[in-house]
């Protein structure tokens, strides 16, 4: 059985999203945030423009990122 997406919840690890559009608001943290591609890529192809992915999943493409010198 499929899960429905929640506008609400990350769909790449199922925790709240802190979207301020699924809270009634006119803005959300990712307006002005920079998602690496690689985090966009993991969206589910069922959840991808129907629910922002966490600020935590965004930065994790980030983190794990090799450093340059």
């Amino acid at each position: 059985m499929e899960r429905a997406v929640s506008p609400s919840i990350c769909p790449t690890c199922g925790e709240p999203n802190a979207c301020g559009m699924s809270q009634g608001k006119t803005e959300c943290w990712c307006f002005e945030a920079q998602i690496p591609e690689a985090a966009l890529a993991r969206i589910p192809a069922e959840a991808k423009d129907l629910a922002c992915i966490c600020p935590r999943c965004a930065r994790a493409s980030t983190d794990a990122r090799p450093k340059s010198s």
